[in-house]
């Protein structure tokens, strides 16, 4: 720590702070418009000028300059008041005044320091600038005649995205920021740069004069898209969600968030929404009140007891799936599962047999000062962007070793000397081990206190370095290294991503990863982590609220199959579109014809719902109270930002109405149904919601300690031997199917596509945006082609989040599938 005196005040700060950080700490105001807490130190503007004692005759850059001990710093005086009064003019001799018409105003920061400074004439002629607006993309505006060159979001772009759209050229009065060759911004999209930028010169399209920032209200809530648990901040207005509000003071994010949380929480909005209860008459679907509708649900699933099936989404709270829980019990069933069941074996099998864990065992931003990190799947970055954020920082600012184990490149495998392990489709657990078997080999294997090393290595017969490496395709120098990384690191992450669309070997591949997080150490130990990352918002939530299957019970994949043969007497399903998302349509098609009660509780009347005897209005992320728990176990709280459309209810609100008819005891409130499930959920037990801060509150601590340590054999999977064959997954611009009701993320990629790479495509005479046809077992498929350069030849992949696609008549869970093209 450092002691120095700013404006005759004694403080103490980190010897690393800068002196604007420390006034700061200090509660002590220095302007700034370059500066973001995020960002490196830049000391571009010079409005945050400061005098320093010991620097007698100039006049520093605070944002810049560390403190030393004993620095005496003045932060206003008659000189420094009249160089910032003219670095703003200096600031404005381009600058055009267009005020009233800016978005900007009332939350510009130059315009801001223009009042305080009372630059109200210029004493420095210059001519305005000119320059043409960028309004090619849907998302984000480029007004260049706004723009400061503070370059926060030529940093931002490139310290924390890892984009790099932005650059400075020209030079001199005709300096300026643009994207690569002048052109217009065509990128991710994530709107970074609109949060950072201090002026009017970036903004938001879609939010473009809907509101002044003073007619807003703010509410912080969670992110309802993927299992990273961003906070947003809604500014709500007319009982709509109007923007979301950048927030870099609470919450994991640190104010940064992707295309889908930062665009496309505007389905809440849709004038699509279900807003009144449906009840199937003479074939139709036709409105009727709640309490008709209730009892008709009551009726259906007490008439069916243990033959009704109950489904859900990892989208609802911890609260309402805590009463679901109780639904069950109630009706008198164990047929309970969610989002796919199948894609949760890595969790929750993988994981309990090896780690008696169903949770990643460390936190997010322990994986910011990892060394070394190892990405299962590459396309992490498009499941959890604002996750892939972090990882780009350890990367840049701490020189981690990032290896890639994916069928595909992307974002992590672009960044500095990533470590590519690409292999052929459903072979990662081949190569996870692999690098345990080099590790047993090399005796450089953490093996103290381990469970069947013996057997581990026996079982690994088959999985020498040099054999993998022949069948999958990959490097036998890099298995080696990435291996040596992890296990001789001092803080290491292995990161899993898991979810609908990546059903095939879910459970070997929490066993292999957790094996090599074993041998390496990496379990349980402190700075280190194994992440198993949740696709949905509160994936994590529904594991540890065992919204699974009771024993000798059916799980998801086990009531389709039933209710497919007429076994099942009821299906209840909430908070998810099965006919779209889930793998093998002809199942779950066959299963809801077949059923004789089908209810479904869903925000749109969706392809599933148009099946239902009975549709329940349900409300969004942004209407509700309660509780997410992210990916890394922390707990957050949801706090409704609007209304519901019409008679739409809280998920929650309709449990407990449903409850109420069976004679079930219920908790009045969602507080007093997070006491109720804390005090039965392991790892909750001690957590009141008075705990559960604006950061949160993560269960078992920041690292979580393995309860047994269990090496289990696990077998690989074998390359499907096809000159054409197609992998599934997800697209960054989207999130299962909620968000193809949004507009942000439908005004960039708004229909579902077929990527080829560019070896395969010119080879097939295939250019971008021809229609294709795909033809399998199951069915045939048809899309627009999308050529680009990240599959390797003969391996053709596509998103799973539209159901004009059908993709799932071909798709059952695989790991990829054999096609033939047609155009």
């Amino acid at each position: 720590m450092v002691n120095l005196t700013i404006d005759g005040k004694e403080v103490k700060v980190s010897k690393t702070a800068t002196i604007y950080e420390a006034a700061k700490e200090a509660g002590i105001y220095i302007p700034v418009l370059c500066y973001a807490k995020k960002l490196l130190p830049y000391g571009a503007c010079r409005v945050c000028l400061v005098e320093v004692e010991q620097m007698k005759g100039r006049l520093i850059p605070s944002c810049t300059t560390p403190v030393t001990a004993g620095m005496v710093v003045t932060t206003m005086s008659d000189e420094i008041r009249k160089v910032r009064k003219t670095v703003l003019e200096f600031l404005l001799v381009n600058h055009v005044v267009d005020c009233p018409v800016c978005d900007k105003a009332g939350e510009c920061d130059l315009q801001d320091l223009s009042y305080e400074y009372e630059v109200v004439t210029n004493r420095f002629a210059g001519e305005k600038f000119d320059l043409p607006k960028d309004e090619i993309n849907p998302l984000i505006e480029r007004n260049m005649n706004r723009c400061v060159l503070c370059g926060k979001c030529v940093r931002v772009c490139d310290e924390v995205v890892g984009y790099g759209s932005y650059s400075f050229i020209n030079r001199g009065f005709e300096t300026k920021i643009a994207t690569a060759f002048d052109r217009g911004l065509n990128c991710e999209f994530c709107g970074q740069c609109v949060s950072l930028c201090p002026v009017g010169a970036i903004l938001p399209r879609p939010f473009k004069f809907k509101a002044r920032p003073w007619q807003l209200k703010e509410v912080n809530s969670v992110c309802g898209y993927c299992g990273n648990g961003c906070t947003v901040t809604f500014g709500t207005k007319d009982n709509e969600v109007q923007t979301i509000r950048f927030n870099d003071k609470t919450g994991v994010n640190d104010g940064n968030l992707c295309i889908r949380g930062r665009f496309g929480a505007t389905y809440v909005n849709s004038d699509q929404r279900l807003t009144s209860p449906l009840i199937r008459k003479d074939g139709e679907l036709v409105e009727a009140s709640w309490e008709e509708a209730l009892e008709k649900v009551t009726e259906g699933l007490r008439s069916a007891g243990s033959s009704a099936g109950i489904i859900s989404g990892a989208r609802l709270t911890n609260e309402e799936l805590f009463l679901l829980k109780n639904l069950a019990k109630a009706v008198g069933t164990g047929n309970l599962d969610h989002s796919g069941g199948e894609c949760y074996k890595g969790v929750t099998e993988g994981l309990h047999e090896t780690l008696g864990l169903q949770a990643s065992t460390a936190t997010f931003p322990q994986v910011e000062k990892a060394n070394a990190i190892l990405a299962i799947r590459n396309d992490f970055y498009e499941t959890h962007p604002v996750f892939g954020m972090v990882v780009n920082q350890a990367v840049k600012r701490n020189n981690a070793h990032l290896t890639v184990i994916g069928d595909k490149q992307g974002k992590l495998t672009r960044m500095p000397h990533a470590r590519n392990l690409q292999h052929k489709p459903g072979l990662e657990v081949n190569i996870l081990n692999a690098m345990c078997r080099f590790l047993l080999d090399e005796k450089l294997a953490k093996t103290d206190g381990l469970q069947g090393v013996e057997e581990l290595q026996e079982a690994l017969a088959d999985y020498a370095v040099d054999a993998v490496t022949a069948a999958a395709g990959v490097s036998a120098d890099a298995i080696k290294q990435s291996a040596k990384e992890l296990v001789s690191a001092e803080n290491a992450a292995i990161l899993l991503a898991y979810g609908l669309p990546y059903t095939a070997y879910s459970r070997e591949l929490g066993l292999a990863a957790a094996n090599l997080a074993l041998l390496t150490g990496i379990a349980g130990r402190s700075g280190s982590g194994l992440y198993l990352c949740g696709e949905k918002s509160n994936s994590q939530g529904a594991i540890d609220q065992q919204i699974l299957p009771a024993a000798g019970a059916l799980g998801v994949s086990g009531m389709l199959k039933s209710a497919s043969e007429g076994k099942l007497k009821a299906l209840y399903v909430t908070g998810e579109d099965m006919l779209v998302s889930y793998p093998d349509k002809g199942l779950v098609e066959k299963a809801l014809d077949k059923t004789p009660f089908v209810v479904v509780q869903d925000l749109f009347l969706s392809e599933t719902a148009s099946k239902a005897d009975v549709v329940l209005p349900a409300a969004s992320f942004a209407e509700k109270s309660g509780t997410f728990t992210n990916a890394e176990r922390r707990i957050q709280r949801l706090h409704p930002g609007i209304k519901s459309p019409g008679q739409a209810k809280t998920d929650f609100a309709i449990f407990q109405a449903l409850l109420t008819g069976f004679g079930a005891a219920v908790p009045a409130t969602e507080a007093a149904a997070f006491m109720a499930l804390a005090a039965t959920t392991p790892g909750y037990e001690m957590v009141g919601l008075e705990m559960i801060g604006d950061q949160g509150y993560v269960w078992g601590g920041e690292t979580l300690v393995p309860e047994i340590r269990n090496l289990v054999a696990v077998t690989g999977g074998k390359a499907l031997e096809a000159k054409y064959q197609l992998v599934v997954g997800s697209a960054l611009y989207h999130s299962g199917t909620t968000s193809v009701h949004a507009k942000g993320p439908m005004s960039v990629v708004s229909e579902p596509y077929i990527e080829f790479g560019r070896e395969d495509a010119a080879e097939l005479k295939i250019v971008d945006g021809q229609q294709v046809k795909l033809k399998a077992a199951g069915g045939e498929i048809s899309a627009k082609a999308k050529v680009d350069r990240r599959l390797p030849k003969g391996v053709l992949f596509a998103p799973y989040h539209f159901g004009s696609l059908k993709l799932n008549r071909i798709y059952n869970g695989q790991a990829s599938i054999a096609v033939e093209i047609s155009k």
